[in-house]
């Protein structure tokens, strides 16, 4: 393994010079650190940052515990949080929880089952302390799914910083605005011209549901559109269910002319349950979906959507973590992204 000493001896400086050209000292002569430069590629020498933040007390390394790197949503997040530690030049290191190994993460119920039972506890604190070990400067921990993770980290001594999940009373969350962009997509399908509008709804104990069944029902208030209970449908995310209750909806005495789907795959549920029993889409019925997942623009129609605004979520979270570390503080307030309105194809105006 190549050492800093084998820098200084090619390069014909001592050890000091070295480390102060990589900490970027002014101290140097451009042309001696343009020598060390030039040995540090020719050696391929890589700086050992565990050693050199237990010399110095300090750690360019930021720890991020993800519950499950194949979630859709988790690469993006990674990217926003990975751009904002490039640019401050500190290292990423990533513990991946591979929730999708041990339960259904979107169901509210098992994942809960999952952690009264110990089994995520332990996965959890044995990926911390892997970090740890690694002497990050703070954690950054990335939910599945948004949902309520109270009580899941232990107390640690460094800043956490939760996203795309929720925290208890007094941690630092950063997630995207449920409420708003659901009113997004209500609001736009009433100034279209709906009236009768439905809801597929993901399950009621999940948290991103609770929000935007709230924010549909007080935006038809607010537009003094009735609210009839005979178009929310509650469910569980999934194209299946979506589908059937699609149907349910359609054969009502009095049917909806817009359907409002909690996400974008239940919204392909629903397209295919109307192209099936002979429905057009937007012209006999319109769709509206959530999530902006990348196949949404691929449909037939293609999907009229709410974009989620993950890699800000990601990169809102690292800059979080390095405005608690400069300013030697925890500042707790949550932080709320607002979601985007896509306008496709799948909405008419009548």
């Amino acid at each position: 393994m190549v050492t800093i000493r084998d820098v200084a001896r090619l390069a014909g400086v001592s050890v000091g010079t070295v480390s102060n050209v990589l900490n970027k000292s002014n101290k140097v002569k451009p042309e001696t650190a343009k020598r060390v430069m030039e040995a540090v590629k020719e050696l391929n020498y890589v700086p050992n940052t565990i050693a050199k933040s237990l010399k110095t007390n300090k750690s360019n390394v930021v720890g991020v515990l993800v519950e499950d790197i194949c979630a859709f949503s988790s690469s993006t997040i990674i990217d926003g949080i990975c751009a904002e530690c490039d640019s401050r030049e500190y290292v990423v290191n990533l513990a991946n929880l591979r929730i999708n190994t041990m339960v259904n993460h979107f169901s509210p119920k098992t994942y809960q089952t999952l952690v009264e039972n110990g089994h995520f506890k332990n996965a959890v604190n044995s990926s911390i302390n892997a970090l740890l070990s690694a002497r990050i400067c703070a954690l950054i921990y990335i939910g599945a799914h948004p949902r309520d993770i109270s009580g899941i980290l232990p107390k640690l001594n460094i800043p956490v910083i939760y996203a795309y999940c929720y925290g208890k009373n007094g941690d630092c969350c950063v997630n995207y605005d449920d409420f708003q962009g659901a009113k997004l997509a209500v609001e736009y399908l009433i100034k279209q011209g709906h009236t009768k509008i439905a809801l597929i709804s993901g399950p009621l104990d999940s948290v991103p549901a609770q929000k935007r069944l709230k924010s549909y029902k007080e935006t038809l208030k607010e537009y003094n559109i009735p609210i009839y209970e005979e178009y929310i449908r509650y469910g569980d995310w999934g194209y299946d269910y979506a589908y059937r209750e699609c149907i349910n909806l359609i054969n009502l005495p009095n049917p909806p002319s817009a359907i409002f789907s909690m996400s974008d795959v239940m919204a392909y549920g629903v397209i295919k349950a109307l192209n099936d029993n002979g429905k057009k889409v937007p012209q006999d019925v319109s769709v509206h979906g959530f999530d902006n997942i990348e196949s949404s623009w691929y449909m037939n129609p293609p999907l009229t959507t709410v974009k989620l605004p993950l890699w800000e979520v990601g990169n809102t979270a690292a800059k979080k973590v390095f405005e608690i570390l400069e300013n030697q503080g925890q500042n707790q307030k949550d932080i709320l992204i607002p979601c985007t309105h896509i306008i496709r194809n799948s909405v008419n105006k009548i």
